[in-house]
């Protein structure tokens, strides 16, 4: 899939949103929950500290594996006074990740859930490495995978671990393979792009 032929993401306003509650937060900014009132479903609004791109990157991973940007949000969120932010809104995965799922469980999953589970972020890691460029998640871990309400799981990039693995030398230089984890793999990946290309 060319990465330059997917549209730019539709721009959501506040007038679109509604009853916004605050679902989690990290360094890469505040996630909220919300109404929108035109498409009357729940979405998920990840407010960033900063444009970054993750806006360009995100849009460019659309696959039913992997987390889908329904489009920018641009305004004043309720908890934030009178200042402007830019966000993602995304589709709103009713179960939380597959951290929040081990955590709740007293044991194991079933073993058909557990290879389904496996096999579905497989396929949305195969889906992001397929794209020309070729994207890396480099973030992969339970509290990046959302499981839908039906626990069909989805990847959730983070612009952090969702690079072109092109630009990756230029993005993240690496002095010792040792000292970055996960070096060594996207190294070798790295030689063979280069050598494929």
């Amino acid at each position: 899939m060319e990465l330059s032929s997917c549209p730019a993401p539709l721009l959501i306003g506040d007038d679109s949103l509604q009853n916004w509650c605050v679902i989690g937060s990290g360094g890469f900014g505040q996630i909220h929950k919300a109404r929108h009132v035109d498409w009357g479903l729940d979405v998920a609004i990840k407010l960033l500290h900063y444009d970054d791109g993750e806006a360009d990157l995100m849009r460019q991973g659309g696959s039913s594996y992997v987390l889908r940007i329904l489009g920018v949000y641009q305004g004043c969120p309720p908890c934030s006074g009178l200042s402007s932010h830019l966000g993602l809104v995304m589709e709103f995965m009713e179960r939380g990740s597959l951290a929040a799922l081990q955590e709740r469980l007293s044991a194991p999953p079933p073993w058909p859930l557990s290879f389904r589970l496996v096999h579905q972020v497989a396929l949305g890691m195969n889906f992001l490495h397929h794209l020309d460029p070729p994207l890396l998640h480099l973030d992969l871990k339970p509290s990046n995978v959302l499981l839908d309400d039906s626990l069909h799981a989805k990847a959730s990039p983070r612009l952090l671990g969702l690079i072109h693995l092109h630009y990756y030398w230029l993005l993240r230089p690496c002095d010792s393979l040792v000292s970055c984890p996960g070096c060594v793999l996207v190294h070798q990946a790295a030689s063979r792009y280069r050598n494929r290309r």
